[in-house]
């Protein structure tokens, strides 16, 4: 008896909250086209838009006996609902007058004149602008799945027509598992609980509590600082998985965008109207397309809805909540949907263009299947994002500067109590993802593997408490023959506060050996501050001069590391502080005693004194401002998330004579800006300036060069190397030496060119150019080289990825420094660009 009254009770609850899900399409009556956000509202106060394609889709309460449909220029319909129909085919008719009153006897398009108030008041609607604190907390669900009831679930049956018949050749029960899988979980889900602070003078600050990715103990940070969706339409630039569009209310928006008024709706019993918009020019990829609701009042976003149909679809919602007090509409929602899309339209993702690859291989079509579906087209990913405990104008401490992400410690370790108190609810299909993936990637050690690819790619092989660095694993360079050697740094793993680091090489050629050791301690997290030591042993090529703010770079191959043959030996011994001023600005003070001896003969003659070797004491303060990067900061480190331009070097190195033992006075100032151009079709500009002044007493390692890569022989042929990327490709090796220069670099790279499917090559438009000067050249005995006073120009063009990242480049050297013999101007290279496809 009590079983069967439980059973009622439950029959009775699910009849209680039952619900009907309807589907349907809007179309004109008379030209049968479909009507993209035309409004469905039901009795019960529930209402959506259709999409771009005039589809929709509702879920209503049982009790519903109707809904209406509404689109400006059109007569309203009623639509009863009928038993057992769940698809509504809808035809609206036009209505020509009421189309008249609002826009034909209008002076100016109605919806062109709100959008220049919306425009026009942003800095009272933009919470970024009018308030000067805020704080709220945030929990972001992501999932990757499909809905059950989508999927057939049937086992299909593949056949091969044949003269004789049909024969059955396999039978497929892929989505009958796929159904009983997807019931039971998701493909992955990853959950986040974050508190965001904002203040006007240092700007929003996401610090993650707790983060937990299926299949995963540790999280990949990197990911978790992807940008699927912006938090403000209110910038000018409105991010979608991470693609910058031109946001449609940006400043520039009416020249970019359509605009037309579609409805008038009540969000939280405030008038809005529905505003619908789409790009004035299609590029190569699609563009943002969907409808803003604005505040008839404020003229502020009380809704915004973006939608991007390609190869991809794209639907992207944010929902906004009033606050009287302030008369601020706050963001409460955000939800992004990504799914198979209908049609190949490329799209940009990531700042990369998405497309279809038309396959050169037929459809067998004597295949024949039963039941067959495309399950691809059922799977969607899902990020949803939760706003609460919204507080304005409080005290608000944000520690260090311009760093936009912070992970805690130990936000991958919460337990599940924390989880039930700072999440929703989750279902059963949500536990079970995790005890799905967690269970897999246990058995299969996932984790380490990860773990282990991280590091590679990064030129690290990981152990347990020391990472293997693969930057001295093998080089080569004329003077050398082959360097080989190996590094090591110890890990967070071993200590997060202390860090010993060093390698070692030997020559194959020069039969020397060459090492480097040295240790830090970190004196702040937040500001990223560590003091260390280094000693090194090892070869410095000749002219070359870096900035210590660059930190270690890792490639596994540098062409022009091949036919480099000046060096001088170096045993140096150093000290530093790297301190970030904010996290945008960092900097690094270092002293340095060293002792040099040139491989070279090379006597430098100064004051009745002859050196052919001696002993330098700088000291160094170098800085790099990245204003328009991104930086997160986990438990494994700061890292920039987001490359920004421009990116600004400066470096002062003063000589000290007489202390430490140093041998020469002299001041040498370094700046390099680099900036990028990013056209709307897809193709970049590369700028690189770079100034060098020096004075005082020099010798030859203390001069500058400008990155020669044009080896010393005598014919085009036996000069044909590698270029070098940003280096001088017609200058000879040790041609000129200076110690002041400026040089400009010049690279447009214009989109891939598509010939075939396996040949897609990329052209590079490249012009350098340099001048400069030296002082008191005759001080330097037993080595001849010129000044760049008379300015040195090139030009060239490469065509790379030509062939599995291979390509070919062609230079032209010209001006003040064209040699006599005409192909002596000429430098003809291999360019090769090795890609991951990461």
């Amino acid at each position: 008896m009590n079983k069967i009254l439980l059973f009622l009770l439950l029959l009775l609850s699910v009849f209680t909250n039952a619900q009907i899900s309807i589907k349907g399409i809007v179309k004109d009556k008379s030209t049968q086209t479909p009507l993209p956000y035309a409004t469905i509202k039901s009795g019960a106060n529930q209402g959506t838009i259709t999409d771009r394609d005039g589809k929709f889709s509702i879920v209503l309460p049982n009790n519903t006996i109707d809904f209406q449909v509404s689109y400006i220029g059109y007569n309203s319909k009623l639509i009863t609902l009928e038993e057992g129909t769940t698809y509504y085919s809808i035809f609206l008719e036009d209505n020509i007058e009421n189309l008249k009153e609002v826009v034909l006897y209008a002076s100016e398009d109605p919806a062109l004149k709100i959008m220049r108030k919306v425009i026009a008041q942003k800095p009272q609607n933009n919470p970024n602008k009018k308030l000067n604190t805020y704080r709220f907390n945030s929990y972001n669900r992501l999932i990757v799945t499909a809905e059950p009831d989508s999927i057939k679930g049937s086992i299909d049956s593949i056949f091969k027509i044949t003269e004789s018949g049909k024969k059955l050749i396999q039978v497929d029960s892929t989505n009958y598992e796929f159904k009983k899988q997807m019931k039971r979980a998701h493909l992955f889900i990853s959950e986040k609980n974050s508190e965001y602070t904002y203040t006007k003078n240092k700007g929003n600050r996401e610090t993650v509590h707790a983060t937990r990715t299926s299949g995963l103990k540790q999280p990949i940070y990197e990911l978790l600082a992807i940008q699927l969706q912006s938090f403000s339409f209110y910038e000018n630039q409105y991010t979608v998985f991470g693609t910058n569009y031109i946001s449609p209310i940006g400043n520039r928006a009416l020249k970019e965008y359509y605009y037309r008024i579609l409805d008038t709706v009540s969000i939280q019993n405030r008038e809005a109207y529905m505003i619908h918009y789409k790009p004035k020019t299609t590029g190569n990829t699609a563009g943002l397309e969907g409808v803003l609701y604005i505040d008839t009042n404020t003229y502020a976003l009380q809704k915004a809805l973006v939608q991007l149909k390609a190869i991809v679809d794209i639907k992207a919602t944010q929902e906004f909540n009033y606050y009287p007090k302030e008369n601020l509409w706050f963001p409460s929602q955000k939800e992004i949907i990504l799914r198979k899309g209908k049609n190949n339209e490329a799209i940009s993702m990531f700042g990369k263009n998405v497309g279809i690859s038309v396959s050169e291989n037929t459809k067998d079509t004597s295949i024949v299947r039963s039941d067959f579906q495309d399950t691809s087209e059922l799977l969607y990913l899902k990020s949803t994002e939760h706003i609460t405990n919204v507080e304005f104008e409080i005290p608000v401490k944000i520690k260090g500067s311009g760093l936009a992400l912070v992970f805690d410690d130990d936000a991958a370790t919460r337990t599940d109590q924390y989880w039930e108190a700072y999440r929703p609810a989750i279902n059963y299909r949500d536990s079970g993802t995790y005890y799905f993936l967690d269970s897999i990637s246990e058995a299969q050690k996932i984790d380490t593997k990860l773990a282990f690819v991280q590091k590679l790619l990064k030129g690290y092989i990981n152990t347990k408490y020391i990472d293997f660095d693969l930057k001295n694993l093998i080089k080569y360079n004329n003077y050398e023959g082959f360097r080989i050697g190996m590094g090591f740094v110890t890990n967070t793993t071993l200590s997060p506060k202390y860090r010993l680091n060093g390698y070692g090489v030997y020559g194959t050629k020069d039969k020397q050996f060459k090492y480097g050791i040295g240790g830090s301690t970190k004196l702040s997290k937040i500001s990223n501050t560590w003091l260390g030591f280094n000693y090194i042993d090892d070869l410095i090529e000749t002219g070359s001069h870096t900035y210590i703010t660059e930190g270690r770079s890792f490639s596994l191959f540098e062409p022009r590391l091949f036919n480099i043959s000046m060096f001088h030996k170096s045993r140096s011994i150093s000290s530093y502080l790297e301190h970030d001023i904010t996290a945008k600005l960092k900097t690094k003070w270092q002293i340095t005693k060293a002792n040099i001896s040139p491989t070279y003969p090379y006597i430098y003659t100064t004051n009745n004194l002859e050196y052919n070797t001696y002993k330098i004491t700088t000291a160094t303060v170098s800085t790099e401002w990245t204003p328009s990067s991104q930086y997160m900061l986990s438990p494994k480190g700061k890292v920039e998330t987001t490359i920004g331009y421009p990116r600004i070097s400066f470096q002062v190195t003063q000589g000290i004579d007489n202390f430490l033992d140093g041998d020469f006075n002299f001041t040498k100032i370094n700046i390099k800006a680099l900036h990028q151009i990013k056209f709307r079709n897809k193709s970049i500009t590369n700028l690189q300036l770079e100034l060098g002044k020096a004075f005082g007493d020099l010798p030859l390692s203390e001069l500058f060069h400008t990155s020669p890569n044009n080896p010393n022989k005598t014919s085009i042929m036996r000069r044909f190397a590698v270029g070098g990327g940003n280096s001088f490709e017609t200058m000879y090796f040790n041609e000129f030496f200076s110690d002041q220069f400026t040089s400009l670099q010049i690279k447009h790279y214009f989109n891939r060119l598509t010939i075939s499917q396996k040949l897609k090559p990329q052209f590079v438009f490249v012009t350098r150019a340099a001048i400069g000067d030296v002082d008191n050249i005759d001080k330097h005995v037993g080595v001849s080289f010129q000044s760049l006073r008379h300015g040195y120009m090139e030009t060239g063009l490469e065509i790379n990825k030509v062939w599995k990242g291979f390509g070919l480049a062609a230079f032209y050297r010209y001006g003040a420094y064209h040699l006599p013999r005409f192909d002596n101007n000429i430098s003809l290279k291999f360019t090769y660009f090795f890609n991951l496809g990461l």
